[in-house]
């Protein structure tokens, strides 16, 4: 038996209804599909930002300036060898990068930002990148270099306010030795200070010391232990001396003349 009219209008009716029904399913499957999309990758930054943040806050301040971890160092030095253009844009054409900052290379560019080197950046899934560099990045390693020094003659001068005793100073001096007794009881607080400093500049220490560095780091370990406990000043003496020599056996070191300047001599 033949359809009627009003059923076959009827069944199209359906046919279109069950169509659109169909389409706004797909509609909405989209939409959260592309909300889950963003979602994962504001997840993903937000991650990447903590990330930068712990390492960037982590590092030592000289002065006023802001030490760069050693990956960063070793990508601002490889930005340095471009040839600036006008707009300080640098891409992925410019700099070859090693293999094991390309790894994470958008959290690299996410410090460089926090460090307040760069400006901006873009990181794409091909592969290819672009930063927007600032001037103070050209320049890093010579504030650095100067900042370091400026750190030294600060650990160099000594100012004094009322009686001092079992002090000894000598100055204008190369090569020279000194010996002095120490009868007084040992400062902890001085000696926990004297740790504080040097452990500022924990990042440099394997750079600067090489092989000697975790040496010096396993004798800052035990001050710090004896310092806690204000116990054994005889060894605290000791091993503070043995600070004192590891720097001066290190030679061309600011770092190490700077940590060796400030120990005094029992």
């Amino acid at each position: 038996m033949a359809k009627s009219s009003l059923e076959k209008a009827l069944e199209k009716y359906q046919k279109e209804a069950q169509k659109n029904i169909k389409k706004q399913i797909d509609a909405e499957k989209k939409l959260v599909d592309k909300q889950r999309r963003e979602a994962e990758k504001q997840a993903r930054i937000t991650a990447r930002r903590e990330r930068a943040a712990s390492i960037v806050n982590g590092q030592p301040t000289i002065g006023s300036m802001k030490v760069l971890d050693s990956a960063a160092e070793e990508l601002v030095s490889l930005v340095c060898k471009v040839n600036c253009r006008d707009d300080y844009r640098v891409t992925n054409n410019d700099v070859n990068i090693p293999a094991y900052l390309e790894n994470d290379l958008a959290l690299e560019f996410e410090k460089l930002k926090q460090y307040g080197l760069i400006s901006q950046y873009g990181y794409y899934i091909t592969g290819c990148w672009e930063i927007t560099i600032l001037p103070c990045l050209l320049d890093y390693f010579e504030r650095k270099e100067e900042a370091i020094m400026e750190d030294k003659q600060s650990y160099n001068t000594t100012t004094f306010y009322g009686n001092v005793t079992g002090v000894q100073i000598q100055q204008g001096t190369v090569n020279s030795s000194q010996n002095q007794t120490i009868s007084q009881g040992l400062n902890y607080e001085e000696v926990s200070d004297i740790i504080e400093k040097i452990k500022k500049y924990d990042d440099l220490l394997d750079s600067e010391f090489g092989d000697k560095a975790e040496d010096l780091r396993d004798k800052i370990r035990a001050l710090e232990e004896l310092v806690e406990k204000k116990e054994n000043p005889t060894k605290i003496k000791l091993l503070l001396t043995e600070l004192k020599n590891l720097a001066i056996g290190v030679s061309g070191s600011l770092i190490a003349s700077g940590i060796a300047a400030q120990i005094p001599m029992f």
